[in-house]
This record gives structure tokens, C-alpha cells and sequence, in this order.
């Protein structure tokens, strides 16, 4: 298969299948024009087509693409562990994929801890990345919520649960009351990329490494240096995780402060699912780092 070939349109645009350098595919969309591009990463659990709000507001201004991981919609599940290397390796293989100027990566939830491995790793290398947008995202800083006793107990019994749920058909509901608020045809989608036995093997393999990688990223922070950063937290919870957002956000607050000139911006009408509740936020985020950098 050739590095990149076109696969149809999709509902974000043209659908195009990546290949990976161990022969892999992974499913990207992508829209929009210019030496501009935008990356979205998903969050763990969903595929990529989620995006789709923030995708439809980014592409009338510039490039923007979303994908699905390994084992969701068209992406070829993977048999290697599902690590943050991993992980940003396959980004990285997306992002190469499509020739730009500026790079703005942004990830939501698990997404973020991805799309700041995958920027470390390519200023590393000398390849320019302009800024990141951290949606509501899985925060070292507040490790224990993800590496205490009893949370790594109702990890492994999410893990547990997931394929078989997924079997019995009864993930796609879960899915579906998650990701409401989507126009119907995107929602229906979604649900069908992100409930079969693939992709809840694949959320299972991320999951396992989800809080050993935050508290080696606590121990070990990642070098962006003077990378333009946003941080968008969501703001509104319910009566049973008022103390749990509160933590998150004092988190979110505390990576915006450890970054120079980061910004820390609150989505008020939301709660972690962002991308849903408030596209035009992130949409506005991301493309206001590209201006900065042509100032």
C-alpha cells in the first residue's frame, strides 16, 4: 500500500488511509486548505470522528485532519503495546503525512499526554511545532485521581468489562449517551467506529498504561520548551464529582502556570466532553495560535 491513499469522502472531508511503517492503516479526515495544519488527537475510547464540531469550525480557515487510533473505524488494530510511544508514534506518522508549514496539535482527555509526547519528541528532532491545545486533558498533576489504590482497581474492572460489553452489544448505548449532543448522522458514527470488539480491545491496551505514563510524566516532565501552549478546562460538574473537577482543574491550572506564556482558558458551558459542548472554543484556540506565530 502507498504511504497515503485516498479512500473516499467521508463526513469530515476526504478519508484517507495512512500507512504506518509496520504496515498498519490508520483512517485519517481531513479538510481545508493551506500551509496551516491542524491536528486533533481523541481522547481514550472514542474514535477520532468525535472531532467532527471542532473539524467542520477549523477547516473554513486552514488544513485541519482527525483520526482514528489503531483498532477504531478503519484503523488497523495493533498488536504492539499501546503506550504514550507508541501512541506518538503513530501521530507522528499522520502528521508526516501531510506536508505543512505551522503545526498546531490539540488533544483532549488521554489526547493531551499524546499530542505533548509527539511535540517533545519532534522538537527533539528539530522539527518545528508551533503550539498545543490542551483540551480538559488527563493531567500528570493530578496523578493520584488516576494512580491510587482504587483507581487502578476500577481500572482493571473497566477493563474487564469492555469486550464483553462490546460482544453483547451493550457498549454502543454507553458510547451513544457519551458522545450526545452530536448531529445524528455523526453521532450514529461514531457509535459504530467506537463499539466493536476492536476498539474496546484497543481502549483496553491504552487503558493499562494510563496511569503508570501519568505518574512517569509527573516524575519526568516533558521539555516544550517555549512551545505557544492553551489550556481549556472544563468547568461544570455534578453533585458526585464536584471534588474530583476540582481537582482537574486545579491541575489543568497548574500545567498552564509550569509552562511559560501559557494560557489557561475555562469552557464554562462544559464539562470534559468539550468538543462537543463547546467546538468553537477549541476551534478559536487552535487557530489563534497559528496567527501568533505569523506575528
Amino acid at each position: 500500500m502507498p504511504p497515503e491513499s485516498m479512500i473516499g469522502r467521508g463526513l469530515l472531508g476526504a478519508d484517507r488511509l495512512i500507512a504506518t511503517p509496520d504496515g498498519r492503516s490508520l483512517r485519517a479526515m481531513v479538510a481545508g486548505e493551506g500551509d496551516d495544519l491542524v491536528v486533533l488527537e481523541a481522547g481514550l475510547g472514542m474514535s477520532g470522528l468525535y472531532w467532527g464540531l471542532v473539524h467542520h469550525a477549523i477547516s473554513p480557515h486552514t488544513r485541519v485532519v482527525a483520526y482514528e487510533r489503531a483498532g477504531f473505524g478503519a484503523s488497523t488494530p495493533d498488536a504492539d503495546q499501546r503506550d504514550l510511544a507508541r501512541l506518538a508514534d503513530d501521530l507522528q506518522t499522520v502528521i508526516d503525512a501531510f506536508p505543512h508549514r505551522r503545526l498546531v496539535l490539540v488533544g483532549h482527555s488521554w489526547g493531551g499526554p499524546i499530542v505533548r509526547t509527539a511535540a517533545a519528541t519532534r522538537l527533539a528532532q528539530g522539527k518545528p511545532v508551533t503550539g498545543l491545545v490542551l483540551v480538559d486533558q488527563s493531567d500528570e498533576h493530578a496523578a493520584d485521581l488516576y494512580t491510587s489504590r482504587t483507581a487502578r482497581a476500577a481500572d482493571a474492572v473497566q477493563r474487564a468489562l469492555m469486550a464483553p460489553l462490546a460482544r453483547l452489544r451493550l457498549l454502543a448505548p454507553l458510547i451513544r449517551t457519551q458522545a450526545a449532543g452530536l448531529p445524528a448522522q455523526l453521532l450514529d458514527a461514531v457509535v459504530a467506529s467506537s463499539s466493536t470488539i476492536d476498539a474496546a480491545k484497543a481502549s483496553v491496551a491504552e487503558l493499562a498504561h494510563v496511569a503508570d505514563e501519568l505518574q512517569r510524566l509527573r516524575d519526568h516532565p516533558l521539555d516544550l520548551g517555549g512551545l505557544l501552549l492553551t489550556v481549556i478546562s472544563g468547568q461544570q460538574h455534578t453533585r458526585l464529582d464536584r471534588g474530583i473537577r476540582a481537582r482537574i482543574v486545579q491541575a489543568h491550572r497548574d500545567t498552564a502556570a509550569r509552562h511559560p506564556g501559557a494560557r489557561f482558558v475555562t469552557a464554562e458551558r462544559s464539562g470534559h466532553l468539550i468538543p462537543i459542548s463547546e467546538p468553537e472554543l477549541i476551534a478559536s484556540e487552535a487557530l489563534s495560535l497559528l496567527h501568533q506565530r505569523r506575528n
